[in-house]
């Protein structure tokens, strides 16, 4: 099981809780144009219901191991930035996915994030032999951080859905393996 918190540089990584609703829909809706073009969950622009719903799942998946989900809080202010998650994709793989607070985008912190959770994946999860990180193609900005932790380009998705507006149909696949 992982820890309720993951310390990683000037952030914490949070597991997700019904009661950060407020500060989760407050982030959003600060970022949910630059969001709506990436993630399918932001457009439109999610209920509060929804996302209450998505925070009790949460909850539920971190309590029975299924899967991670954190929220992302910046130390020195305390304000919610962003999110991730670590998941099971098969018997001995974890993928991983992160968002940021429009306002908060170039300070390191999907990376911070990808970074904590690479390591929690190799720590907590015996049986898990590699991680992966996936986006779109167009995503340069998500496309930039696996090489910073090491991950190698692995392959490609083409002709993938579009999902949403950014989406250009083919997608990357990042990879690391646990290490020796």
């Amino acid at each position: 099981m992982l820890p309720d918190v993951l310390p990683v540089g000037g952030l914490a990584l949070r597991r997700c809780r019904e009661a950060m609703l407020g500060e989760l829909m407050a982030a959003i809706e600060l970022s949910q144009a630059e969001l709506a073009l990436w993630m399918p969950w932001a457009d439109p622009m999610p209920t509060a219901e929804a996302e209450r719903e998505f925070l009790r799942d949460s909850e539920l998946a971190f309590d029975t191991d299924d899967s991670w989900g954190f929220v992302l809080f910046e130390l020195d202010t305390g304000a919610l930035v962003g999110g991730a998650e670590l998941h099971p994709k098969g018997s001995r793989t974890a993928e991983i996915g992160y968002w940021v607070r429009s306002d908060r985008t170039r300070r390191g912190y999907a990376t911070a994030a990808a970074a904590a959770l690479t390591a929690a994946a190799f720590a907590y999860l015996p049986q898990v032999a590699q991680v992966v990180i996936r986006m779109d193609q167009a995503n340069g900005a998500s496309a930039a951080i696996p090489p910073k932790l090491g991950y190698s380009l692995d392959g490609e998705e083409l002709a993938r859905d579009i999902m949403t507006a950014g989406h250009s149909g083919n997608g990357w696949i990042w990879t690391i393996p646990r290490p020796a």
